[in-house]
This record gives C-alpha cells, structure tokens and sequence, in this order.
C-alpha cells in the first residue's frame, strides 16, 4: 500500500518541481539588462524646441551624456505626445 501512495504522488510531484524550475529560469532570463534607447532631440529655439536627431541614447544612466559635436541632446518623456518638452536627460548607449 505504501510504494502505491508514493508512485501514484511521483507523477504530480515532478510536473510541479520542473514547472516551479521552469518559471524560475524564464522569469530570470527574462530581467537581462535591456537598454532603452529612443530618439533624441537638440533645442533649437522657443518655436522649435525639439529638432529630432539621427541618433539613438538610452535613458539609463551611463557613464557620457547623450550628444552630438558639442551639443547636448534631450529626450522626450512621453513620445505621443507632440507638446511634450524635450527635457529627459539622455546617455551615449555603452556597448
């Protein structure tokens, strides 16, 4: 009766143990340090405050500001909006 309990148990048990390992390694795979790069923008005067650029920052924090010659350059904290400042500080994306 006892070596019944214990393999009718085995089956269940192991799915539970590899589908816990499972989730575990594709949750932890899944948090890799990705950087979130976007579009930059420099000011160029109160009527045109935000001059897209052709280069791409991140908004983590790296070691080199986000620029272009001398120029710093500028994120926008909401891209659908098209009133939004560029005032998000931006970094040179590090390879």
């Amino acid at each position: 009766m006892k070596s019944n309990n214990l393999k009718r148990f085995t089956a269940p048990l192991a799915v539970v143990i590899l589908g816990g390992a499972g989730a575990f390694f594709t949750a932890s795979m899944g948090s890799a340090n990705t950087v979130d790069e976007r579009p930059v923008y420099r000011f160029i005067n109160q009527q045109n405050p935000c001059q897209q650029e052709s280069v791409t920052c991140q908004t983590e924090q790296a070691d080199e500001i986000c620029s272009l010659g001398t120029t710093q350059l500028y994120g926008k904290v909401d891209e659908e909006n098209p009133n939004n400042n560029c005032d998000l500080r931006m970094y040179k994306v590090s390879n």
